[in-house]
């Protein structure tokens, strides 16, 4: 029973993806190359995010780390610096 209604399945997608594509052969590659381009895009906004928020990390770290050293605090600052990352944090979360 199961192997039936996952062969008609398999079936009809396949039916419906040969239908597309002789239906569309023309669309079909500006439709690639769109989805080619928005790949890149997002693998580069990716990357753009994850550098910037290294800079943000190593930014508070230093801050932290410079209150640490002018009070010797023993950790102090990293709490300090840590707690007002998650307050921000929560703040943009609720908006």
């Amino acid at each position: 029973m199961q192997q039936s209604i996952i062969y008609f399945i398999s079936g009809l997608s396949k039916s419906i993806i040969q239908g597309f594509t002789e239906a569309q052969c023309g669309i079909g590659n500006s439709i690639e190359d769109g989805l080619e381009k928005s790949r890149k895009k997002i693998f580069i906004i990716g990357v753009a995010i994850s550098i910037v928020a290294t800079g943000f990390f190593l930014i508070f770290w230093g801050i932290a780390s410079a209150i640490d050293s002018m009070f010797v605090m023993r950790g102090l600052g990293f709490v300090l610096i840590g707690l007002l990352g998650v307050l921000i944090g929560a703040l943009v979360y609720n908006r």
